[in-house]
């Protein structure tokens, strides 16, 4: 009988003893992959978004990084620059794929999440991009095994738009201003969504390609016409030119002026007699004093407290946020998941809901995320406390309804 017990003793002890060792054996650390436009048109966002993703990273380290079944592990976040070029951009990831990254976030503009998003079809990795990506991105069969966005694609930002222009400034008539590619495009496709359900529509219409910088003929029109609200999805300088011009023509004091998706690098941009009139949609601000939601309001208060802590009293930007989310929740279903593998992360994603900046959000079967809070509808500030005190948070939109039907994206 002893011996029987001595028996079980060791083989209990060889077993132990096992489990040690695999569990020794796992990854010593987690490295993230980042990548985005640090050279070119998008340089401002490219740096905003590594704010928000080394703000995240430092956050999970200084707890003692992620709690895995083998440890406590660091994670490393190994960055680089596409420099707003597609082939430059495909063959900077495949190098951070040969670093041996275990995950990836960043990106500025989404024909290079749509390249990336193909990439990683090859090499399935957890990616949760730090962008808007392409609408086509989410069809059936389109995302790679791995691939989620924190933020949706441009056909919510025309609905969005549509529906807070509609309910909020009691738009009837809409001169809208394109830009002359997808995003333009696809940004107006969910605007006429919107006001098929909401009521309202477009009286003009004109659209420039991305980098135009003069647009006086449109601002004309719309003087003639005199909508309800004059909108449009230009970025970066264009944006900045753009409503520079609607204000020095007038076209302020006839029409309400919309951006359908802004940022505070632009906003502060914009002289204050022009941007206190201007009305936009924003990921996310950081200031959300007075919201109805408290939970948020506490949440967006530690959070810009930790980034003005750690980047010189800076208040952090949308795309800021957009990249804090992404890695934040990557890394929370990395622990959940027990493991690195993109398999069991994606299982975690695809199925669990996650607490965020922005409250509880689950991601669709189109790998799409949902939350009450998609965007907030923001005004802009005639004078602030700062330079970054730009905009006052009039309202929220989102629900599974602000973005496209599944069964349109063929699920």
């Amino acid at each position: 009988m002893r011996k029987r017990l001595v028996c079980v003793s060791m083989l209990m002890f060889s077993f132990v003893a096992l489990i040690s060792i695999g569990a020794a054996s796992g990854p010593k650390e987690f490295k993230l992959g980042f990548m985005s436009s640090f050279t070119g048109t998008f340089a401002p966002m490219a740096e905003n978004q590594r704010k928000g993703a080394e703000l995240a990273v430092a956050e999970i380290n200084a707890r003692g990084g992620l709690k895995m079944p083998w440890g406590n592990i660091p994670v490393k976040l190994l960055a680089k620059d596409d420099e707003c070029k597609l082939d430059v951009g495909v063959r900077r990831y495949r190098e951070l794929v040969e670093a041996g990254i275990h995950g990836f976030t960043g990106i500025c503009w989404n024909p290079m999440a749509a390249a990336l998003n193909e990439e990683s079809k090859l090499k399935p990795l957890p990616m949760i991009t730090a962008c808007v990506p392409a609408y086509d991105s989410f069809k059936k069969g389109n995302p790679a095994p791995g691939f989620f966005s924190v933020a949706f694609t441009p056909w919510s930002i025309g609905y969005l738009s549509g529906q807070s222009a509609v309910k909020s400034l009691n738009a009837k008539k809409i001169y809208f201003i394109s830009r002359s590619d997808s995003w333009g495009s696809t940004i107006y496709d969910g605007l006429k969504a919107a006001l098929a359900e909401f009521g309202g529509e477009v009286v003009g219409f004109a659209e420039y390609p991305n980098g135009n910088l003069d647009f006086t003929s449109a601002i004309n029109q719309a003087l003639t016409l005199k909508p309800d609200v004059f909108m449009a999805v230009q970025m970066g300088a264009d944006a900045i030119s753009l409503f520079k011009q609607a204000y020095d023509m007038g076209l302020m004091a006839v029409s309400k002026p919309f951006n359908t998706w802004t940022a505070n690098y632009i906003a502060k941009s914009i002289p204050r007699p022009a941007l206190a009139k201007i009305y936009a949609l924003n990921f996310h601000y950081y200031d959300l004093a007075g919201f109805k939601d408290n939970d948020l309001v506490s949440k967006a208060k530690t959070y810009t407290d930790n980034h003005k802590k750690m980047f010189g009293g800076e208040p952090p930007d949308s795309y800021t946020s957009i990249a804090y989310m992404a890695t934040t929740i990557m890394l929370d279903a990395v622990e959940r998941a027990g493991t690195f593998d993109v398999a069991a992360v994606s299982k975690v994603l695809a199925t669990q809901e996650f607490s965020t900046l922005k409250g509880l959000a689950r991601f669709r079967e189109d790998h799409e995320l949902v939350n009450d809070y998609l965007a907030f509808m923001v005004s802009g500030k005639a004078s602030g406390t700062s330079e970054w005190d730009l905009f006052k948070v009039e309202g929220s939109y989102g629900g599974d309804k602000a973005l496209p039907s599944l069964s349109i994206l063929g699920y």
